[in-house]
């Protein structure tokens, strides 16, 4: 994918020294074709200008014009910093935009800053995008619905309406919604969008993988961070309806298996199945709907009683099936590369069947498999 706004973005700076009579900040806000200063509008400090641009970059300005007291060229060097620094909690705006360029025009000690931004999305088609997440909103989430559920609902609806972009030339949540294409940046600012919406906390995270950069989302729920791949859970190639939860609400060492980030971002130690489970054992309606959840997301194979981890556990829960009459078992085994040769052992100490069956699929991102066995009993 395209790297991430704050890798490749575009800055281009001119910096103008005026030498005569010039009368301070209030000629400084004059020649950029400000109002006349009052006392609020007084040069702004580096900390001040950071506090500026914070309140209004949120409005996707084509220009910025402020006053500044302090060292241009020290600005200059720091602006970029700045400008990151601002969007910070604004990832939808961080992430399409595209370049700035900016010139620093400079007398007496005081100067003005005229910034320019360029954006990947216009205005128009961030509305557009706001119409259509809101539409698919009103249809997805329910009322009685908790914030786990409205996650998942999400999280699946953005799978369903995407598939992945292999020409590499879709970046934003627009362009997603609109060829039902898209790389990973936009999966990422269309669930950002979707999930901010719903009320959920949520970020956009950047990083590498081994093909190359990569963004992500971290989503936090009930005071617990998480990180959340939706484009690493849409199949490839495109699959229809199907969904996977391989990326789903992970740890940052579940993450780090195959994802690299150098960012600070929030922790995310906390194991989504145990929180879950937690919630599934209150009982009562609420349990009940999130022990749904834990059969839907496939953490319950993550249970002791739905794993085996040698051929021998294998064996013995082939047996207890057989001796139970029935013909199929579908298990978690711990070691994915180990699981055909383990399955033949375990076959291999086992009468009564005439031949068996067996699919293997990834499971999560742990290394382990699901495996669907069917056998014939003799």
């Amino acid at each position: 994918m395209r790297k991430p706004y704050w890798i490749l973005f575009m800055a281009a700076a001119l910096l103008v020294f005026g030498f005569g009579r010039y009368d301070g900040w209030r000629d400084a806000l004059a020649a950029a074709g400000m109002p006349e200063a009052d006392a609020a509008a007084a040069p702004l400090t580096p900390e001040r200008l950071e506090a500026e641009l914070a309140a209004r970059l949120p409005e996707r300005p084509d220009e910025l014009k402020l006053p500044y007291a302090g060292d241009p060229k020290q600005l200059s060097a720091r602006l970029p910093q700045l400008i990151r620094g601002a969007l910070d909690g604004h990832d939808d705006i961080a992430y399409i935009l595209d370049k700035f360029y900016y010139t620093i025009r400079t007398r007496d000690g005081v100067s003005v800053i005229d910034i320019s931004l360029k954006y990947r999305e216009t205005k128009a088609q961030s509305a557009e995008v706001e119409r259509q997440a809101a539409a698919a909103l009103q249809s997805l989430i329910a009322p009685q619905m908790n914030d786990h559920e409205k996650v998942k609902a999400i999280h699946d609806w953005i799978v369903r309406r995407l598939a992945y972009d292999e020409s590499l030339r879709h970046y934003t949540a627009y362009e997603a919604l609109d060829s039902g294409l898209a790389v990973c940046q936009g999966y990422a600012l269309l669930a950002y969008k979707m999930l901010t919406m719903a009320g959920i906390e949520a970020k956009i995270a950047e990083g590498a993988v081994d093909t190359g950069e990569h963004v992500w989302n971290m989503v936090r729920l009930d005071g617990r961070w998480y990180h959340l791949d939706v484009t690493w859970d849409d199949p490839l190639p495109d699959r229809g309806d199907a969904v996977s939860y391989r990326y789903y609400l992970l740890t940052d060492a579940e993450m780090r298996r195959d994802h690299r980030w150098e960012r600070s971002y929030p922790e995310a130690p906390a194991e989504y199945r145990e929180a879950l489970a937690d919630l599934a054992a209150q009982g009562g309606e609420a349990g009940e709907r999130f022990a749904a959840l834990e059969r839907e997301i496939g953490l319950i194979w993550l249970k002791p009683e739905h794993t085996a981890s040698s051929a021998a556990e294998l064996r013995d829960r082939i047996a207890a099936a057989m001796r139970e009459g029935g013909e199929s078992l579908r298990i978690r085994y711990a070691d994915g590369g180990a699981a055909t040769r383990d399955l033949k052992a375990a076959f291999a100490g086992l009468d009564g069947y005439r031949s068996y069956r067996a699919k293997f699929e990834p499971y999560r991102s742990d290394g382990s498999v699901l495996v669907d066995i069917s056998w014939e009993l003799q």
